[in-house]
């Protein structure tokens, strides 16, 4: 009796599997039921650094995907190819493909160095501009250093120090300029921002002063440059490009 009736509650608490139209469900013995969803195998995304390597991939390995494709650009430093919802009512949008910008130097919304450090930063982190040529000559007419004034009267000698940053010139500082830092994919032409410069006597600031605006025009930029390499796939209505 006692082995019918650990079989009898084992049979009771165990969950019902219960098909009903196109869906499977676990019943439990309190009534709840889960949907049993099948596993769909699907194709790993494949993460890439290049946007040249993303065409590539999308004009021959991509050429037997179910299409159109369709590619987005979420933020300065991401680009996603992915398909449409499956078929046979499995609602699976695949993301075949995503390329990160991850070897750009980047630069923040402020930034304070040296008068060394910010000479080479002008050289190796941004593009060249008209005004980062002039940010690299205000620079270089820096003199930073104390100067020392002796006053004696022959009964006292005073001294006094004044400390500080001068140049060499007597030119009036831009407080705004327009630079290029390279803040995204490094195969099109880096964003351009306005940044608000104050020097002290310790180095030269940063500052951002166009609200983030340079994101927009990144993305657009990426944008762009997929739509000219993929012109072709682009105009067959086989590849979309968006934002």
């Amino acid at each position: 009796m006692l082995k019918e009736f650990i079989e009898h509650i084992q049979r009771t608490t165990q969950p019902q599997i219960t098909t009903i139209g196109s869906s499977t469900f676990a019943v439990n013995a309190d009534g709840g039921a889960n949907e049993i969803r099948p596993a769909i195998d699907c194709p790993d995304t494949l993460f890439l650094n290049s946007l040249d390597a993303l065409v590539k991939l999308v004009q021959t390995e991509a050429v037997n995907v179910e299409r159109p494709l369709y590619i987005t650009v979420p933020d300065h430093l991401t680009v996603r190819c992915f398909g449409s919802p499956q078929a046979n009512g499995r609602y699976i949008r695949q993301t075949y493909y995503t390329a990160n910008a991850t070897d750009v130097p980047g630069w923040g919304e402020k930034v304070q160095l040296g008068f060394e450090e910010a000479q080479i930063a002008l050289r190796t982190r941004f593009q060249e501009t008209a005004d980062t040529l002039y940010a690299m000559k205000l620079l270089s007419d820096i003199s930073c250093g104390a100067k020392v004034i002796y006053n004696d009267n022959g009964i006292a000698t005073t001294v006094t120090t004044q400390k500080g940053v001068a140049l060499q010139t007597n030119e009036q500082i831009r407080p705004l300029i327009k630079l290029k830092p390279y803040r995204t994919f490094q195969e099109v032409e880096q964003p351009e921002s306005i940044f608000l410069i104050r020097l002290t006597d310790r180095g030269i600031v940063f500052t951002e002063a166009d609200g983030g605006m340079w994101k927009l025009k990144a993305r657009e930029t990426v944008s762009l440059f997929l739509v000219d390499r993929l012109k072709s796939e682009v105009d067959a209505g086989q590849v979309i490009v968006a934002l």
